[in-house]
């Protein structure tokens, strides 16, 4: 994915383009793997289903995080700059990872099932 976003330039600009695409895939392959469907009827139909969904989401998920970690290198000439922007992105990445883990467990222990 990061070749061929360096190496394809759009009019919608070099990056932008696969953060469409990404997105375009991301969303329908992420609800069709967590929603099943039946009417394959066979269980080699249902391991196709969940072989197939995940490899796009991994595709569009790529091809939208790729774009953004190489467009910090676009963002300033400085190196100190690069430096901060891309410890600014790592460090709210896991902030927000923790949010999730530790609301994720609230909710799981809260709920009773």
């Amino acid at each position: 994915m990061g070749l061929v976003s360096d190496k394809v330039s759009c009019k919608l600009g070099q990056r932008n383009t696969w953060y469409y695409i990404g997105s375009v895939l991301v969303a329908p392959a992420f609800l069709c793997i967590f929603y099943g469907f039946e009417f394959f009827g066979s269980v080699g139909g249902e391991n196709a289903w969940y072989i197939i969904f995940p490899a796009v989401f991994n595709v569009g998920w790529a091809s939208v995080q790729i774009s953004t970690m190489a467009i910090v290198n676009n963002l300033s000439y400085s190196q100190r700059k690069r430096d901060k922007m891309a410890v600014n992105r790592n460090g709210f990445t896991y902030l927000a990872n923790i949010f999730v883990l530790t609301l994720a467990l609230i909710v799981f222990v809260t709920i009773k099932s």
